[in-house]
């Protein structure tokens, strides 16, 4: 269903006899809705405020942060200059998108959106993809370079968890092999074990409320998550391209942190396939040849799957 309005947002219904999903086309094309119709669950994890009305005089992403899943392109860290413009971290995600129906018939549903950034000029586009009898949802992703001259940029996905799906006694999976590092020390683990902890902290369960965590990365190869949620038996599994997003910065807020923006109302998480370590920015990553890279009109692709089980 298309042309509808919610919460004053331009935006899209897509489902399927197992999933609903809406994506709020004026803010970055992010889901505000990913319901599992048969144990009528919503994954999607929103702040105390929840979606608020759009105002001139909190245009950012930090001050606009409603809880769920964005899409961060060109910068994932930190607003800065860089190449002489300003580059908005989460400009992808505070911005309107395009939508195109590709495909629409009882087995399938195609739909791309579609963003032409104003910071440099790339343009997006993402189709998403939901198969009849099928809880799995398939995004395929283009960035083009628009410009004659070599870009970098960098990308990812900011998939933050919390209720009602998630809880204190949720549990995560990653592949066997993969690293936990801490970057502002530089210590690494093997997971599920914290990086420079005495006390063999196992990262796969999460935190009593009022525990303060870092915000730590992890490196798998295999580039797939899965949460496991405490209730109804149902488990979240997050599978992406991991040549293009090999950190996955895991944000551990649980309601300890006293100050802005959260002021101890919080519990959740975060995992985030980026291609970069955590905080940092475009101007570090081109430095230490980190960034993306296109070439003149050139172009790259990834893919990412969410999948209810």
């Amino acid at each position: 269903m298309d042309d509808l309005q919610y919460k004053g947002y331009r935006s899209i219904l897509l489902e399927n006899d197992l999933i609903q999903i809406i994506l709020l086309l004026d803010r970055g094309g992010e889901p505000v809705r990913w319901l599992h119709k048969p144990s009528d669950t919503d994954f999607i994890w929103h702040t105390r405020m929840g979606l608020l009305p759009q105002h001139a005089l909190y245009p950012d992403y930090q001050m606009t942060y409603m809880g769920g899943w964005q899409e961060m392109l060109p910068e994932v860290s930190q607003t800065h200059v860089y190449r002489g413009t300003t580059v908005h971290r989460g400009e992808s995600a505070i911005t309107p998108w395009d939508y195109e129906l590709i495909r629409e018939d009882e087995e399938e549903l195609r739909v791309r959106l579609s963003n032409r950034l104003r910071s440099l000029p790339l343009k997006v586009e993402k189709t998403f993809i939901l198969r009849r009898g099928e809880t799995i949802v398939r995004l395929e992703e283009t960035v083009i370079n628009e410009s004659p001259k070599p870009l970098e940029f960098n990308w990812g996905h900011h998939l933050a968890f919390g209720a009602p799906f998630l809880n204190e006694y949720s549990t995560i999976e990653f592949a066997h092999g993969s690293a936990v590092v801490n970057m502002e020390t530089d210590e690494r683990s093997e997971w599920p074990w914290m990086p420079g902890s005495d006390d063999q902290v196992n990262l796969s369960f999460l935190a009593a409320p009022g525990t303060s965590r870092p915000l730590l990365a992890v490196e798998c190869t295999t580039g797939n998550y899965r949460l496991n949620g405490s209730s109804k038996g149902l488990a979240l599994s997050v599978s992406w391209n991991a040549a293009i997003w090999p950190y996955t910065w895991y944000w551990q807020n649980f309601a300890a942190d006293s100050d802005a923006p959260f002021f101890g109302c919080e519990y959740n998480i975060g995992l985030e396939p980026f291609n970069v370590p955590p905080k940092w920015t475009l101007a570090e990553a081109a430095a230490r040849g980190a960034a993306l890279k296109l070439d003149s009109y050139g172009s790259l692709s990834a893919w990412l799957t969410i999948e209810v089980i």
